[in-house]
């Protein structure tokens, strides 16, 4: 059967060799063994989303040449980059539902290799830079377009309101992660979750109301660039 790596995992394996030229790849890892293949669609490591696609890749565990699994699976859970699905190391599995870390107990405690798994989507083959401090270097064409207003939400079931108000009609769901450009941006009521509090909206046009910008994938409670409502 033919396969391949979802093109996002690629893309963090050519950053890190580029980052780390002496890294060791003794536990890097992209298609699975015959155990992970008995699993079927249990695991990321088949070829079972799409024309045989692999979503989830590890990573060698070498802190001698600079590659500290567990500062890239913190950095990778701030990023909250859309493509993320869950990070595993050290024991311990977060998701993009939380993006908090829980105990791990499957069989391999994960602490020779970082794993990453991306959603069964087409952000899965998205190519841009992934934005990790580890890596020293700026997002490139990442989870937002500040200058011209365009960016990624992240979580599932995402309420878009009439207005920035938690009692407001809603007007849309997003299901997922989705790329929304918003013209400006007011105070509101606060939302809290994933350990996070922000009382800033965006206005998104295009789906007719407001957008509590915890949902949006930008490190800033107020988006750069963008005005008031």
């Amino acid at each position: 059967m033919s396969w391949r790596v979802a093109n996002s995992l690629e893309a963090l394996r050519h950053q890190l060799d580029a980052r780390f030229p002496g890294r060791s790849v003794a536990a890097d890892g992209a298609i699975g063994d015959a155990a992970h293949q008995a699993r079927g669609r249990d695991s990321d490591h088949n070829p079972w989303y799409g024309p045989g696609i692999v979503t989830a890749r590890d990573f060698t565990h070498d802190p001698a040449h600079g590659l500290d699994i567990q500062q890239v699976a913190d950095q990778l859970l701030d990023s909250r980059d859309p493509r993320i699905k869950y990070v595993i190391a050290n024991r311990r599995i977060a998701t993009n539902r939380s993006w908090q870390w829980g105990p791990y107990e499957g069989a391999n405690p994960h602490e020779a290799h970082v794993h990453l798994s991306v959603v069964a989507d087409p952000l899965c083959d998205e190519t841009q830079n992934w934005s990790l401090p580890i890596l020293g270097e700026a997002p490139d064409g990442g989870g937002d377009d500040s200058g011209n207003g365009d960016f990624v939400t992240w979580g599932t079931s995402v309420n878009v309101r009439e207005q920035p108000r938690l009692d407001a009609p809603v007007v849309t769901v997003l299901s997922g992660p989705t790329r929304v450009t918003v013209t400006c941006q007011t105070s509101g009521d606060t939302v809290d979750t994933a350990g996070h509090s922000n009382d800033a909206w965006s206005f998104v046009p295009a789906l007719g109301g407001y957008l509590s910008n915890i949902f949006i994938d930008h490190p800033a409670s107020w988006l750069p660039g963008i005005g008031e409502c």
